[in-house]
């Protein structure tokens, strides 16, 4: 049966998604800093001291290496039962002429939010928007909604779906503007 999520379902999405953002955001900051702890604020934006750098910045390089950890996670979890109803950094964009959102591999005018859930086996029929947002260092009680992402999640609005793009953090859970 092709359908949406129903509410309860939507649910136990958003929270296997709150679940894997708290544990990624908890292992990787073990791994590399050591139990407990994590990365000083003043901290954030030096560059990363170690072999394999993903990023310039400590602040990018742990936001790679924690959203790479979390899509495991969600992946690993949603497979079983939400196969269909969940993607994982779609690119999308909307048609000028059609109006319609496409699954594009065009990144020109698209778009790709972290987590999208759709209708049944149809990923351009979109329900919500959801992206990951990992705060560097201590800086944890920091507003997420900064300019950038709300000009990021009012680009995924545009997109359309039956719910307002979303943000999800290990200390906020899903943050709504």
């Amino acid at each position: 049966m092709s359908r949406f999520l129903d509410e309860a379902q939507k649910k136990a999405v958003e929270e296997i998604l709150v679940a894997c953002a708290k544990e990624a955001n908890t292992q990787v900051d073990d791994e590399l800093f050591g139990k407990g702890r994590s990365l000083p604020d003043s901290e954030c934006s030096k560059e990363p001291t170690v072999s394999e750098k993903l990023a310039p910045t400590w602040r990018r390089h742990l936001g790679k290496l924690k959203h790479a950890t979390a899509f495991e996670c969600i992946q690993r979890r949603l497979s079983e039962k939400f196969p269909d109803n969940v993607s994982i950094e779609p690119r999308l964009r909307k048609d000028d002429l059609t109006k319609e959102v496409l699954l594009t591999d065009r990144w020109e005018g698209s778009l790709q939010p972290d987590i999208v859930i759709h209708f049944t086996r149809n990923i351009t029929r979109l329900q919500c928007i959801y992206d990951l947002k990992f705060p560097c260092g201590y800086d944890v009680g920091t507003n997420p909604w900064t300019a950038e992402v709300v000009a990021q999640m009012t680009s995924y609005a545009r997109l359309g779906g039956e719910c307002l793009p979303a943000l999800i953090t290990p200390q906020r859970g899903i943050v709504l503007q």
